[in-house]
């Protein structure tokens, strides 16, 4: 049985059928919504640099009980069937098993790194070698912070995002090559796809909400 109190990661990957302007300010909308639901915690979207019609969007709720009340609202889901028409969307659900802090990434730069790993052999091998670069990159400079999520969909697949304070830190340690040592170190258990993005919005909740 799935623990409802536990803190909770939506994951959507949105690939925009149309205008994107006009979705990112129909997506603005729905964003300053969840911002006032009880319950939840902050979001992030990224926009991918190679293919800038799609979108990540992460929605971190205090608990899962939260989510499951939310979705049940009739404003909510007005919000998400007008988003669903521009749209074809990847939904994932996941929890943060290995999450570090050290600053924010400012945005509208190209400063976030998303890697989509899809495990076939042992998962632990993936989740040491997570923490190994973790904790190499919080020793770099221009670091911001790490976050490991487990899917609670698919039994073997992570996604982690890599963030920078700026995109010039970002690039620096891409050309050093500590990410591609990473994706070999745990090719023998996943496979990883790397993708840079643009940060568009980090936003937690008032205290007040």
């Amino acid at each position: 049985m799935r623990d409802l109190s536990r803190p909770f990661t939506v994951i959507h990957r949105f690939t925009v059928k149309g205008n994107t302007e006009k979705f990112e300010r129909e997506f603005q909308d729905y964003a300053d919504y969840l911002l006032h639901v009880p319950g939840f915690d902050f979001l992030v979207t990224v926009r991918l640099l190679d293919r800038p019609e799609v979108y990540t969007h992460l929605g971190h709720w205090r608990s899962l009980h939260s989510f499951v009340s939310a979705v049940h609202d009739e404003p909510y889901l007005d919000r998400v069937r007008r988003l669903g028409a521009m749209v074809e969307t990847e939904a994932d659900q996941a929890v943060s098993i290995a999450r570090t802090v050290l600053g924010e990434a400012r945005v509208g730069e190209d400063s976030v790194l998303l890697l989509r790993i899809q495990v076939h052999g042992d998962w632990r091998t993936v989740e040491s070698a997570f923490g190994v670069l973790a904790a190499e990159l919080a020793r770099r400079p221009g670091h911001g912070g790490s976050d490991l999520l487990r899917s609670t969909l698919h039994a073997r697949r992570y996604q982690a995002l890599l963030w920078w304070r700026d995109g010039a830190s970002c690039a620096a340690t891409l050309r050093s090559g500590i990410v591609q040592e990473f994706a070999a170190r745990v090719a023998p258990a996943a496979v990883v796809e790397v993708e840079r993005t643009r940060h568009l919005a980090y936003r937690p909740q008032s205290p007040l909400d």
